[in-house]
């Protein structure tokens, strides 16, 4: 048996429903509307949509984004939007541009400045889709498809993305691209738009271009033998740094992908970005910036073969001059940082983690530490984290890698690198003692890492003691820490009679842990023991 409420309810839905064209006070009819949107989203959708297509004509509705109504504009025009959009989700495309009504009603939508407006004229184009090829075909030469385009070029960000997605949909095949590029009335419109004399929109143009050819390799080369990915290598000699930088950042997403990484190499334009390195990097440092950015980004994708990249066009030697400079150029601070970074990401795929940690790249990664600000140090340490977080549960070979990779941090004549990780991890500064921190945590997935960290007396009692002063962050990195070690102990303890830590050290880690991470003894502080044993 219905409830009050549900019939209280639908009596409200089917009142509404009744008096909806009588109503004339903008406020009844924005509430009238959201009545009706709550209740198309309902159980009962499918019923009350009949109900309302036989009562409340379409026409009706149309004419409510056409009219002013003072200050209940704004809603009136969402809620008048999203109730269209579900009273026709069931209705085609092909079926849509049949009724002369909403044909013109989809044109005007599609050329409206609002963009609600114009996202429900979209919303009705991305059926597409779902339809023949032979009504694609038939939109394309329509100008529904010319509006469609045209909203990329839009002033208004909002109609420009919705419109990118639209045509993104629309080409959600290698065979519908197929299609749009090759069909006699649609490919001209692409083409004018990727070759704007305004740069905003034929960057737009050039975005749904790339992330198209990175779907696969057929979408690819369908786009390259029409030559609309060009652009991309033009772009990359563009006398404007602005424009050449918009485009860097275009590739950087786009090499991440296989077919995208295959198009930066064969397409010369990895050659291409190795130049602008070694002759400007003193002089257009935004798009060499992006370049080392880039970089790192081809490096951190499991789809690129980054190693066969690197043997071909020195990656690894060109990040590594950004960071050191030369008798020519003398990198900035922030470009440090990026060059650490890239390094960080290259090296956090285990793809890559063992090329990249024998690497000469890596040995002066390694020599810059004693030299670096307190800034750049935390970067350092962020990307050192990375390397040792290649992989979640390290393989016996990635331990290997890591290890050789860790020996090479001791240093001669230098203390223990733990002991000096641990200086930073104490640090009055938050982030160098966070960056500290969030090198030990990978590092305690290993077990030569537990026992390093083990045979430090000073690294257990810090990880023991209760500082209050401590931010939540610290807090929880110690614990993580822990957490961590202990789980490798444990894990290591059922294979190998290797003893990573002492009986007390594993007996007063597991009770911290057990106790959490914002634990406070109610009593004075009490000294921690001497765990060195």
């Amino acid at each position: 048996m219905p409830s009050a409420d549900n019939t209280a309810g639908t009596s409200q839905v089917t009142e509404t429903i009744a008096r909806f064209t009588t109503l004339t006070d903008p406020r009844a009819i924005s509430d009238a509307l959201l009545v009706l949107h709550h209740a198309l989203q309902g159980a009962n959708a499918q019923e009350i949509t009949q109900r309302v297509l036989e009562t409340i004509p379409i026409a009706f509705l149309l004419q409510l984004l056409q009219t002013d109504h003072g200050d209940e504009t704004e809603f009136i025009v969402d809620r008048t939007c999203s109730v269209l959009e579900s009273l026709l989700q069931e209705t085609s495309y092909s079926a849509l541009i049949q009724d002369p009504l909403l044909y013109g009603a989809l044109l005007q939508a599609l050329n409206s400045s609002l963009p609600r407006v114009h996202a429900l004229g979209l919303s009705q184009v991305d059926k597409v889709a779902k339809e023949d090829l032979s009504v694609l075909k038939s939109m394309l030469g329509s100008d529904i498809f010319q509006a469609t385009v045209s909203g990329i070029a839009s002033e208004s960000i909002s109609i420009a993305e919705r419109s990118k997605q639209t045509l993104l949909k629309i080409c959600d095949t290698e065979e519908r691209l197929e299609t749009v590029i090759t069909f006699e009335a649609s490919f001209p419109l692409i083409q004018d738009l990727a070759q704007s004399k305004s740069p905003i929109a034929q960057l737009r143009m050039i975005e749904v271009l790339t992330e198209l050819a990175g779907r696969s390799h057929g979408s690819l080369s369908t786009l390259e033998k029409a030559g609309l990915l060009d652009l991309l290598k033009n772009g990359l000699d563009a006398a404007d740094i602005l424009t050449r930088f918009n485009v860097i950042e275009i590739l950087s997403e786009f090499g991440t992908t296989a077919s995208g990484s295959e198009f930066l190499d064969h397409s010369g334009i990895l050659t291409q970005l190795a130049t602008v390195v070694e002759n400007e990097a003193d002089q257009d440092s935004l798009s060499v910036t992006a370049i080392v950015k880039l970089y790192g980004k081809l490096g951190a994708s499991d789809q690129v073969d980054f190693v066969s990249m690197d043997m071909k066009y020195q990656i690894l030697a060109q990040i590594e001059r950004l960071l050191v400079g030369d008798d020519d150029f003398e990198p900035d601070e922030s470009l440090k940082v990026e060059a650490m970074a890239s390094i960080g990401l290259i090296g956090g795929n285990v793809q890559n983690v063992e090329w990249v940690s024998q690497s000469h790249c890596a040995e002066t990664f390694i020599s810059r530490l004693p030299q670096l600000t307190r800034d750049s140090k935390a970067a350092w340490h962020h990307s050192l984290a990375q390397i040792l977080a290649c992989s979640p549960d390290p393989s016996p070979e990635t331990e290997r890698v890591i290890s050789a990779f860790y020996s090479q941090l001791q240093g001669p004549g230098q203390s223990p690198f733990i002991a000096r990780l641990l200086v930073s991890a104490k640090s009055q500064s938050a982030e160098l003692s966070m960056s500290a921190l969030a090198v030990m945590i990978p590092l305690a997935h290993y077990q030569f890492g537990v026992q390093k960290m083990g045979s430090e007396r000073e690294v257990i009692t810090f990880l023991l003691e209760r500082n209050a002063e401590l931010s939540h962050s610290q807090k929880v990195a110690k614990h993580e820490i822990i957490e961590a070690m202990l789980k490798t102990f444990h894990a290591t303890k059922e294979t190998s009679s290797t003893p990573l830590l002492t009986a007390d050290q594993v007996s007063h880690l597991d009770l911290v842990h057990r106790q959490g991470p914002f634990y406070q003894r109610a009593t004075a502080t009490v000294a921690i023991q001497d765990l060195a044993a």
